[in-house]
């Protein structure tokens, strides 16, 4: 007997017609955690207008939250395309 589980996500973008970047973002999806090993639930909400980030990762199979942070947007620095690039000359 094999066992097949399909998951699906959830993500959308807001934007005000004169700005290039969405005033708020929210995804809700599956991931995989390459640490872990196995697939994990990403929830995150960018809310440019109210100054608010909110990231969390759940483990599918046991409930456990992997990570979670909530801070105002302005205080998220050093994470993706916000990271530090390397010198090397």
């Amino acid at each position: 007997m094999e066992t097949l589980v399909a998951r699906d996500g959830l993500g959308f973008k807001a934007k005000h017609p004169s700005q290039k970047k969405p005033y708020v973002e929210d995804l809700s999806i599956p991931d995989y955690s390459y640490s872990r090993g196995k697939p994990v639930h990403r929830q995150r909400v960018i809310d440019r207008d109210n100054d608010h980030y909110f990231e969390k990762i759940t483990d599918y199979e046991t409930g456990e939250v992997i990570h979670r942070c909530e801070e105002p947007l302005s205080q998220h620095q050093g994470h993706g395309n916000a990271k530090r690039k390397n010198d090397k000359g």
